[in-house]
C-alpha cells in the first residue's frame, strides 16, 4: 500500500538520491531539495514498506518524480487541495497522475502532449561564431525591454500573457536580473535574443525563456548568441538543459545544431 505524507527533514538525503536518478528531468525538486527552503514546505513523499518511491511539490504548480504507483497516490492526496496552476513532469507520470484525479477537478486550459527535455554538456555543446552577436547578462537598466519580452515568449508558448499580473511578474524578472540568472544576445548592439536560467541542482542548470525578436530572425542570432551563451554557462555547471514543444521545429532544429540531445520527456497541463 502507497502512503503519501508531507517530506520530512530526515528523508531529505533519500529524496535527492530518488531525484538524481533522471537529473534532467527532476532539475526543479533538486533545486528545491538544495536551495528554496520555503518552496520545500510543500514536498509531499509516497511511500513503499517505508522506502521512498516518489516525489512531489504540490503547490501552484505540480511537479512529480518517481514511480507510477507515486503519482496515483499522489493524485489521491491532492483531493481537495488548491487547484495548481499547471502540472509539468515525466509524461508518463502526468498520465498517471491526470487520469486518476478526482472529477471535481477542473477541465484543462491547454496541454502540451510532448515535449522533449534535452541537455548538452562541453563536450557535445557546437559554438556558432557570428561577428555582429555579442552575449552579455542582463541589468536593470534593461528590465524593461527584457520584461516585454519575456511576456511575449509566455504568451506564444502558453497562450496566457503575463502582464495581466503587472507589477508581481516585472518584480520576478527584476529579481532574476538581480540574481545574474537573464541573458541578452546583441545584434548590432541592439537586443535581440533572451534566456534565462530556470532551476539548477548540482548536474545542471535548466534554460527557459529563449527568444529571438521576431522581426531579427533568420539571421543565426540564436545558434551564435545561445551557443555562447552555453558555453560561458558550461566553464561553471557540469551542463545545461531546457525542454520545448515537440510542434516547434525550428527550435528543436536550433538546439540540435548546437549539439543538444533528447535526455526524456515532460508533458504539461495548464489551468
Amino acid at each position: 500500500m502507497i502512503r503519501v505524507a508531507p517530506l520530512l527533514a530526515e528523508r531529505t538525503a533519500e529524496a535527492i538520491a530518488l531525484v538524481e536518478r533522471d537529473p534532467y528531468l527532476n532539475v526543479y525538486l533538486s533545486y528545491i531539495l538544495e536551495r528554496d527552503a520555503l518552496s520545500r514546505r510543500s514536498l509531499v513523499g509516497a511511500f513503499a514498506d517505508r522506502h521512498l518511491i516518489g516525489l512531489a511539490y504540490l503547490g501552484r504548480q505540480i511537479v512529480l518524480a518517481g514511480e507510477s504507483a507515486g503519482a496515483e497516490g499522489f493524485a489521491a492526496y491532492a483531493a481537495g487541495m488548491p487547484h495548481p496552476k499547471a502540472i509539468t513532469a515525466p509524461a508518463n507520470l502526468v498520465e498517471v497522475f491526470w487520469d486518476r484525479l478526482p472529477e471535481w477537478h477542473r477541465a484543462a486550459r491547454l496541454i502540451r502532449e510532448r515535449q522533449p527535455v534535452m541537455a548538452v554538456d562541453s563536450g557535445t555543446l557546437l559554438v556558432r561564431e557570428n561577428a555582429r552577436v555579442r552575449i552579455r547578462r542582463a541589468t536593470l537598466a534593461d528590465l524593461k525591454i527584457v520584461a516585454e519580452n519575456s511576456a511575449e515568449m509566455i504568451s506564444a508558448e502558453l497562450e496566457s500573457d503575463p502582464r495581466k499580473h503587472g507589477r508581481e511578474f516585472t518584480a520576478n524578472v527584476a529579481a532574476m536580473i538581480e540574481s545574474d540568472l537573464w541573458w541578452i544576445g546583441e545584434y548590432d548592439r541592439t537586443p535581440a535574443f533572451f534566456c534565462h536560467i530556470g532551476s539548477w541542482s548540482a548536474h545542471t542548470a535548466q534554460m527557459q525563456g529563449i527568444w529571438t525578436v521576431p522581426q531579427l530572425r533568420g539571421k543565426g542570432i540564436a545558434a551564435a548568441a545561445f551557443s555562447a551563451i552555453s558555453a560561458r554557462l558550461l566553464e561553471i555547471v557540469p551542463s545545461l538543459s531546457l525542454y520545448v514543444n515537440d510542434f516547434n521545429q525550428a527550435a528543436i532544429a536550433l538546439y540540435r545544431g548546437l549539439g543538444y540531445r533528447e535526455v526524456g520527456e515532460f508533458r504539461t497541463i495548464l489551468f
